[in-house]
């Protein structure tokens, strides 16, 4: 029996696109067996919907994880803005088992983590995550959110007014965005301005220089490390509620730097303070006189 070409290419690609809408699924299928191994610290919840009606979902790690607890001190981690950044989705992944790993152990009893809730989102992006494409509807996600250079409001994608919106139902003291790749832990200020230096400058820097003793990665401001961009969740994070925000830029997404990168972040969330920055306003003026946004971080 002959079978034509034109079919054969149908069922690739029917094939293809049936691997590619898969790939959000087996990310939501290993965090159901991390919560079903870790039934006592984990839960699986929706933040809301994105543009195409699909559930964001997100775990949150504590000891207490049913319900959010206010009194804990509060981390999130977003990853995959960029869909075609699919490491980031690996990385955030890797660093929950790590994390639950360490809630597993006596450790919990000896620091603060027991004192801590975490909210993991692994995939923001799905439709781009799903497609391997940088864009979500066409869009930017992280050239969408408010910020101190430009005007707006920002969120004219769904996924990111869902993760506005979340992000102000508990007070968040240290924030982190998984991106690649660069090699790299910047923190803010990453928008076009003439003053790169916060005034949490110095604590970002000694922060961050010890976090990357666990992986050589470069460290400053995202504007002079990486490049300037408005509109970016890092700089939000920190403009809007005072997170001590950290843009990580993996280097090449290795199983070898995923895990290193690993510690690096452990690394970072264990040297902050118990509560979110108090002085983050814009110091500098805002100019485009400095490095173009090159759209592809």
């Amino acid at each position: 029996m002959r079978v034509s070409f034109l079919v054969l290419t149908g069922l690739f690609i029917i094939s293809i696109n049936s691997f590619a809408a898969d790939r959000y699924q087996t990310i939501l299928s290993r965090m159901n067996t991390l919560h079903n191994k870790y039934p006592t610290t984990t839960e699986i919840f929706s933040i809301g919907t994105n543009d195409d009606g699909v559930e964001i979902k997100a775990m949150r790690i504590s000891t207490s994880p049913t319900q959010v607890d206010h009194k804990k001190i509060g981390h999130i981690v977003v990853a995959t803005h960029h869909g075609n950044e699919l490491a980031a989705a690996e990385f955030t992944m890797k660093f929950i088992e790590d994390l639950l790993t360490r809630y597993d152990s006596d450790e919990i009893y000896k620091g603060t983590l027991g004192e801590t809730e975490w909210s993991m989102i692994p995939v923001l992006n799905i439709s781009g995550y799903n497609a391997a494409n940088r864009y979500e509807h066409g869009s930017d996600p992280n050239r969408d959110y408010p910020g101190p250079c430009i005007s707006g409001n920002g969120g004219s994608l769904k996924s990111i007014r869902t993760l506005m919106d979340f992000m102000k139902q508990r007070i968040y003291v240290g924030s982190l965005t998984v991106h690649g790749y660069v090699g790299s832990l910047t923190y803010p200020w990453g928008v076009s301005t003439s003053n790169t230096h916060s005034e949490d400058h110095n604590a970002f820097e000694k922060i961050t220089a010890k976090a990357a003793q666990f992986n050589g990665y470069t460290v400053g401001t995202s504007t002079d490390i990486v490049y300037a961009c408005d509109g970016a969740y890092e700089d939000y994070a920190y403009w809007k509620f005072g997170m001590w925000s950290l843009l990580l830029e993996l280097k090449n997404g290795n199983s070898e730097d995923i895990r290193t990168t690993s510690a690096a972040i452990a690394a970072y969330y264990d040297q902050l303070d118990a509560s979110p920055s108090t002085h983050h306003t814009l110091n500098g003026q805002c100019t485009r006189s400095i490095k173009p946004d090159l759209h592809n971080e």
